[in-house]
């Protein structure tokens, strides 16, 4: 079977349309997941990705045969043996991506098809870029960062809402930072790498205790504290992994990690795969880094609106979050 158990369901109380721009099939077996919404930018590459979530058809599925035609030209086709693959379009104007889902002897088991629109990329953004480059001093501090930011990511972090909606701009800022961190640390290869040894690790090749340990995805998320904060059941208050903080001495921290993560791995299998998939489309973990952050604050910071933990106490509180995000959670001394 090709499909792998890392593309054979959609998360737990989770949308197709939460993790990215999609296409469900007619018959509701496949679903096509871009992680970029359109409109895309030009010379920009994008991840498509098939989830097959009928076991049947599933079982059938030996390869996929995508195929990419900009402005109603030659299509330009390419085949994978798992369902995903990338596409960096050339010119500006419509996108049709097409994958044909092929079983033995490349008869066709189904097809799902996605229209999308291409554009320049930011003008603002290429202005402020060529300044930097052609003056002196320390310049835009990371171009490609920057792009992908403004032209593939901007849609995401900008809808990001607090559970509970406060005052003031605060937590849309704690977001972003997260964000521009995330994508400045690990740029978008080194992300794709980490997130394909993670998937053949959950079907079954590699190490899932130890790839575990780094955050994932652009906001790089811990999935042992986003099982933390994501309940069993749909509006539950009990979850997936009990609250669990790390003492905050290195020595000492090492090996609690150790036995946090091996209880993420003891996991029923679909929970971690559902972990793994929320925190691997941008759309998602996007959204759910903003979860978190909430969730941080509500526990050790409760009732202090986002604007204070910013800027109250010298930004003490919002040192102490971003610790407990990247690290933890973690005890208080």
């Amino acid at each position: 079977m090709t499909v792998r158990k890392t593309e054979s369901r959609l998360p737990t109380n989770f949308q197709a349309s939460d993790l990215g721009e999609s296409a469900v099939a007619i018959d509701g077996r496949s679903v096509l997941v871009s992680f970029v919404t359109a409109p895309l930018a030009v010379d920009r590459e994008n991840r498509y990705i098939v989830l097959v979530t009928d076991a049947g058809l599933a079982s059938a599925v030996q390869s996929f045969e995508w195929s990419f035609i900009e402005n109603g030209g030659t299509p330009q086709t390419q085949t994978t043996t798992i369902g995903e693959v990338n596409y960096r379009p050339q010119t500006v104007g419509t996108l049709v991506v097409t994958v044909r889902l092929l079983g033995a002897g490349n008869t066709e088991q189904g097809s799902l098809s996605l229209n999308q629109t291409v554009i320049v990329l930011n003008a603002e953004l290429e202005t402020l870029i060529a300044e930097a480059q052609n003056q002196p001093g320390a310049g835009a501090s990371n171009p490609e960062v920057l792009r992908e930011l403004i032209n593939d990511l901007s849609p995401y972090y900008q809808a990001v809402t607090l559970t509970t909606s406060e005052s003031g701009e605060g937590f849309e800022k704690f977001v972003f930072s997260l964000v521009h961190d995330g994508a400045l640390q690990r740029p978008s290869l080194a992300r794709q790498q980490q997130l394909n040894q993670l998937a053949a690790a959950l079907n079954g090749t590699g190490d899932f205790v130890t790839l575990a340990a780094s955050g994932v995805g652009v906001c790089g998320i811990r999935l042992a504290l986003l099982a933390m904060v994501l309940p069993q059941t749909p509006g539950g208050s009990t979850p997936i992994l009990p609250w669990t903080e790390l003492p905050d001495v290195p020595n000492q921290r090492v090996l609690a990690d150790e036995q946090l993560r091996q209880a993420l791995a003891n996991l029923e299998e679909n929970r971690r795969i559902d972990l793994f998939n929320l925190a691997r489309f941008p759309k998602s973990n996007i959204m759910l880094c903003g979860r978190i952050l909430e969730t941080l604050r509500d526990r050790y910071f409760s009732g202090t609106n986002f604007n204070d933990v910013l800027t109250g106490l010298s930004g003490t509180r919002a040192h102490w979050i971003t610790r407990h995000y990247r690290e933890g959670p973690l005890v208080r001394s």
